[in-house]
C-alpha cells in the first residue's frame, strides 16, 4: 500500500507562505475569542435562570438571565462578521505565495531536468492551488470556532459541575482517539484519489498531445483504454474515502450521545440527593447537545475532510515547490571548462505510443568542433538540435555536457524564426550578455556581418517597436545571430537559423561562428553549409553516418543523393 507522504514538508510550505499574515491572525483569534462567550456561559446562565428564577418562581429573574444569553449570541454574531475581513487577509495573500513558489519550482525542475513537465503540473498551479486555499479558508471557518467552541463548552461545563463534566469528557476524549486513529486510513485513502486524479490529467494530456500519431496508427481504441483505465481507478478511490469517512457515527455517539444518555439517567438521582440541581443537568445537557455534538459532526465531518485533503495536497505541492539550494545555470561555479558533448544510446519520440524518431543514437561532439547535421526533411534533425540543447528530454539514454546532463540554458539554441522583441536595438543584441561592452558588442557585429543592419536601423540606441513589421525575417535572424554570437554559451546550436540570408551572408556568418571559440552545431539547409563543417552527421533512418563531407560524398550513396538534390535545387548565379 502507498506510504503517506511526509506532513513536515507541507506544513514547512504551509507556514512560510503564511509567515507575513501575522497581523491578520491575531485579529481573526480576538474575534475567535469573542465568538466562544456563547459556548462558554450559555449552560451556566441557564442553570442560573432555572435554578434562581423559574423552578424558585422568580420568572423575572429567570427571564433576565435568558435575556443575557440572548446578548451574547448578538456579541458572536457581530465578531463571526467581522472575523471575514482577517481571514480574507490570511486566505488570498496564501494562494498568491504558492502560486508564486509552484511556478518557480516547475520552471526550476524544467530547467535542471529534475523531472518531466506533464499536464500534472497544470493540474497543480490550478485545482490544487485553488484547492488548499478554498481548504484553508473553510477550516479557518469552521474548524478555528470548533476548537473554541470545545474548549469554552468543555470549560463552562467544569465551572458548572465538575462531576457531569467528568461524565461527558470520559467518553469524549475515547472518541476523539478514535477519530484520530481512523483519520490515517482516510488519509492515506485521500493520497491514492489525489494520485488517481492526477494520473488522469497526465493520460488524458499524453493523449491530446499525440493526438495525431494515435490517429495515424490507428490506435484511438488503445488510448480511450487508457483514459478509462485511468478515470475507472479515480471512481474506486473516491469509493475508498468515502468508506473510510463512515467511521464519523460511531465517533459522534460514543462522544456525544453516549454522554447525554448518561446524564438523563443519572441526572435524576442526583438531584433527588441533592448531589446537584435541576438546573446544573439541564445546563450540562445544553453544553453536549448545543456545542459538543455539532462540534463533533464538524469534526468528523467536513473538519476530517478538509484536513486529511490538506495534508495530503500540501505534501504533493512541498515536493513540486522544491528547489535544491545550488547554483543556477548561468553561475560561475556550473560553467563547463570545455564545450564537450556526448550523446550515449540516445532514443526519442513524440508521445508514448509514437514511432521513435532518434533510436539508440550515439555521438561525441569535442569542444571546438564545427558538426553540421544533415539529412532529409522530417528524419529528426531539429530534434536532435532540441535535445542537444536539453529543451526536449529523451525518451532513453543521455545528452552530456562537460560529463554532466545537459540542462536548458547552457546551450545557446537559435531556431530558425527568430525572435526579436520591441525595445532598443542593443537591448535585443545584449540579451545573453546585459554586461557586454560596446567594443565587444562592436566585434560580434562586424563578424557576423551585421553592421549596415545596425546602421540602417539608427545605431544601438534605436527603437525597435514593430519588429514583425519592420524587419525581414532575414534581418531579424541577423539579429539574433549576433545576440547567440556575443553570448558566453560554449555551445551553439544554429538549426537552419540562417535560412533567410542570401549564401553570402550566410557565409560571413557562419564562418564567424566556426571561428568563435567553442562548439558550433549547425543545422544545414545548404551543401555549402555542410562543406564549411569539419564533420558532418547524416541522419539517414536507424542508421546514421559520420564523417567529413569529402569522405561522405566518396563512401555514403545517402549522402551522395542528398547533395545531389541540393546541387540540383541551388540558384544558378548569371
Amino acid at each position: 500500500m502507498t506510504e503517506i507522504a511526509d506532513w513536515r514538508p507541507g506544513l514547512r510550505l504551509l507556514r512560510s507562505a503564511l509567515r507575513d499574515t501575522g497581523s491578520p491572525a491575531l485579529r481573526l483569534a480576538a474575534w475567535s475569542a469573542v465568538e466562544a462567550a456563547p459556548a462558554l456561559a450559555s449552560g451556566w446562565v441557564l442553570a442560573r435562570a432555572l435554578d434562581q428564577g423559574f423552578l424558585d418562581g422568580r420568572p423575572a429573574t429567570g427571564l433576565a438571565w435568558l435575556a443575557l444569553l440572548g446578548v451574547l449570541h448578538t456579541v458572536r454574531a457581530v465578531a463571526e462578521r467581522a472575523a471575514f475581513d482577517p481571514l480574507a487577509h490570511i486566505v488570498e495573500p496564501l494562494r498568491d505565495e504558492l502560486v508564486r513558489r509552484l511556478v518557480h519550482g516547475t520552471l526550476y525542475a524544467a530547467v535542471h531536468r529534475v523531472r518531466a513537465a506533464d499536464a500534472t503540473d497544470v493540474s497543480r498551479l490550478t485545482s490544487q492551488v485553488d484547492a488548499v486555499r478554498g481548504i484553508v479558508g473553510a477550516l479557518l471557518r469552521t474548524a478555528r470556532p470548533l476548537a473554541v467552541t470545545l474548549i469554552a463548552a468543555l470549560t463552562g461545563l467544569a465551572v458548572l459541575d465538575p462531576l457531569l463534566a467528568v461524565v461527558v469528557g470520559v467518553p469524549l476524549a475515547a472518541a476523539v482517539a478514535v477519530f484520530l486513529v481512523s483519520m490515517r486510513a482516510v488519509t492515506r485513502r485521500r493520497q491514492l484519489y489525489l494520485a488517481a486524479e492526477e494520473e488522469v490529467a497526465a493520460v488524458t494530456g499524453a493523449v491530446l498531445a499525440a493526438g495525431r500519431d494515435i490517429t495515424a496508427l490507428g490506435a484511438e481504441e488503445r488510448a480511450a483504454r487508457d483514459v478509462e483505465r485511468a478515470a475507472d481507478a479515480s471512481v474506486t478511490a473516491t469509493s475508498a474515502v468515502a468508506r473510510a469517512g463512515a467511521v464519523r457515527t460511531p465517533v459522534i455517539l460514543l462522544g456525544g450521545h453516549l454522554p447525554v444518555l448518561l446524564m438523563l439517567l443519572t441526572g435524576p438521582a442526583l438531584v433527588q440527593r441533592g448531589g446537584m440541581s435541576a438546573g446544573a443537568v439541564v445546563g450540562a445537557v445544553m453544553y453536549v447537545t448545543m456545542y459538543l455534538i455539532p462540534a463533533l459532526e464538524l469534526m468528523t465531518g467536513s473538519v476530517a475532510g478538509y484536513w486529511s485533503q490538506l495534508r495530503v495536497l500540501t505534501a504533493r505541492l512541498a515536493a513540486a515547490s522544491d528547489t535544491p539550494d545550488e547554483p543556477g545555470p548561468l553561475a560561475a561555479a556550473e560553467e563547463p571548462r570545455e564545450g564537450d558533448l556526448e550523446v550515449h544510446n540516445l532514443t526519442f519520440a513524440y508521445g508514448p505510443h509514437a514511432e521513435p524518431v532518434l533510436r539508440e543514437l550515439n555521438l561525441a561532439v569535442p569542444s571546438g568542433d564545427h558538426l553540421a547535421i544533415v539529412g532529409p526533411s522530417g528524419i529528426g534533425k531539429s530534434t536532435l538540435a532540441a535535445l542537444l540543447a536539453g529543451v526536449e528530454t529523451p525518451l532513453h539514454g543521455t545528452v552530456t555536457m562537460a560529463g554532466r546532463p545537459v540542462k536548458a540554458g547552457r546551450v545557446a539554441l537559435l531556431p530558425q524564426e527568430a525572435y526579436v522583441f520591441p525595445g532598443t536595438v542593443a537591448d535585443n543584441l545584449r540579451y545573453l550578455a546585459p554586461d557586454l561592452g560596446t567594443e565587444a558588442l562592436d566585434r560580434a557585429v562586424e563578424a557576423v556581418g551585421a553592421r549596415e543592419l545596425i546602421t540602417r536601423l539608427g545605431g544601438y540606441h534605436a527603437e525597435i517597436t514593430d519588429p514583425a513589421g519592420t524587419l525581414s525575417s532575414g534581418e531579424r535572424q541577423l539579429i539574433a545571430l549576433v545576440r547567440v554570437y556575443a553570448s558566453p554559451a560554449a555551445v551553439v546550436v544554429l538549426d537552419e537559423a540562417t535560412s533567410h540570408l542570401d549564401m553570402a551572408a550566410e557565409a560571413v556568418a557562419e564562418t564567424a561562428f566556426a571561428a568563435r571559440p567553442g562548439t558550433l552545431i549547425v543545422i544545414a539547409h545548404r551543401l555549402t553549409s555542410a562543406a564549411r563543417a569539419r564533420r558532418v552527421l547524416l541522419l539517414d533512418g536507424e542508421h546514421p553516418v559520420l564523417g567529413s563531407h569529402t569522405e561522405l560524398g566518396a563512401t555514403s550513396p545517402a549522402y551522395a543523393a542528398l547533395v545531389g538534390h541540393w546541387t540540383a535545387q541551388a540558384p544558378r548565379l548569371t
